[in-house]
């Protein structure tokens, strides 16, 4: 059995050893593109990784996840690159982060956490602000017992375990209070959103750093800030594809979802992700520089599936085509994918394309009605002329209009009362 500890050179000389325990059968490209990733949400966080620590095991040990001889190794290689924290790519429970520091001497953290505090970090919004707190605080309550340790060796058991019930209250109650500020706001939203809703919508998603937002920017000529990092988005975004068409296509942009992202997290960003499961469709990013970008794929699928918008058509759209040296891979792509398109984010010349393959799907769904309207039905034109694509119009004697028009079938059920033939 071959375990690995390596010394990682970074300037400075406080940090992080992030370490990986795998069982027998796992993949070794897989142990290091986790620990790759578990590097870059550190690094999110300003934390470099100054080692990496593996050890593959036929089981994990119950009380500390990796042996007594690996932590004992750990302690050594943090003294020697100064690293004060050991960050787990699990989630540890609250026993196994109370042994591992016990018997380390040093900060102990799990993957749940440092995402959640990248979450926190990132919310921008009232919304997000409430949802990430939900779910720091749910992923508090159960750790509360190594806070209290202190006083209990000071006190006696019986004093500590009193107050912790006390802050277990606290915390129980806080997040019933969010909770219902958090429903307020999604009753909110929804009755903001009614306005638009016989509008067609499309939702951007996928793996977190994909190019969602540099999409969104080249699709709509919207100026949203967007950064290479992780989860550099988590408030929705919602933007006109283009003014001028008809009808008006909705484009919003969502938060990035990762490998074993928290449950908590997802739970309190399903009111965010209304968008997803409320759209016509998806445009589900992937990021095709990234070697193993199937399992991206695989990833965004089951995350979908798990806030109700696994049957939402989508199209598949492989991004950072800048970044690839292989004229053959769109070609081998399509075959594999046939409902897909590459591009590069970067490039306005894939924002038109993509745009018109957006169109078209929309279009091949449409259908073709005619309409009468009074003239004096201002509201009823109004919503023509934004829900529809008009082919012609014309007045007739009796000051009613005859449209021709093409539209989604929602809008003409929408419609219905003018309908005169489809």
């Amino acid at each position: 059995m071959q375990d690995i500890a390596r010394p990682i050179t970074v300037a400075g000389t406080s940090g992080a050893i992030v370490v990986a325990v795998h069982l027998i059968d796992d993949e070794r490209d897989r142990i290091k593109e986790d620990l790759d990733e578990l590097e870059s949400l550190l690094l999110t966080l300003g934390i470099p990784a100054l080692g990496r620590v593996i050890q593959r095991r036929q089981k994990f040990v119950a009380r500390s996840l990796l042996g007594s001889g690996k932590v004992e190794e750990i302690k050594e290689l943090a003294g020697q690159v100064g690293a004060t924290m050991v960050v787990f790519d699990r989630e540890l429970s609250p026993m196994q982060v109370r042994n591992l520091e016990k018997m380390s001497g040093l900060q102990v953290l799990d993957r749940t956490g440092i995402i959640l505090q990248i979450f926190s970090q990132h919310a921008r919004t009232t919304q997000a602000k409430t949802q990430v707190e939900i779910a720091r605080l749910e992923y508090m309550l159960p750790r509360l017992s190594g806070a209290w340790t202190h006083f209990q060796r000071q006190t006696g058991r019986g004093m500590g375990e009193k107050q912790i019930e006390v802050d277990r209250r606290q915390l129980r109650d806080r997040i019933a209070r969010l909770q219902k500020q958090l429903d307020q706001i999604r009753r909110d939203k929804q009755n903001q959103s009614k306005a638009r809703q016989h509008e067609l919508k499309v939702a951007l998603v996928g793996y977190t750093n994909s190019g969602k937002t540099t999409l969104m920017n080249t699709l709509t000529k919207a100026q949203l800030k967007a950064k290479d990092e992780l989860f550099a988005t988590l408030d929705t975004s919602v933007k006109v594809i283009d003014p001028r068409t008809r009808p008006k296509i909705l484009l919003s942009d969502t938060v990035g979802f990762i490998r074993n992202l928290p449950h908590s997290l997802v739970e309190s960003f399903k009111s965010t992700l209304d968008e997803v499961r409320e759209a016509h469709l998806l445009l589900h990013v992937v990021d095709i520089s990234f070697s193993n970008y199937r399992d991206h794929i695989e990833i965004t699928k089951k995350v979908l599936d798990e806030i109700g918008a696994g049957n939402v058509p989508q199209i598949i759209v492989f991004n950072k085509m800048d970044l690839i040296d292989d004229p053959l891979l769109p070609r081998i792509l399509k075959k594999a994918y046939p409902n897909s398109i590459v591009v590069s984010a970067q490039s306005r010349e894939d924002a038109v394309r993509l745009r018109e393959h957006i169109y078209h799907y929309f279009e091949n769904d449409m259908v073709q009605a005619k309409l009468k309207v009074a003239h004096s039905n201002h509201e009823a034109i109004s919503l023509i002329y934004n829900l529809c694509l008009v082919l012609d119009s014309n007045y007739e004697s009796n000051d009613d209009i005859i449209f021709e028009v093409k539209a989604a079938k929602p809008t003409i059920a929408k419609l219905a009362p003018y309908v005169i033939s489809i």
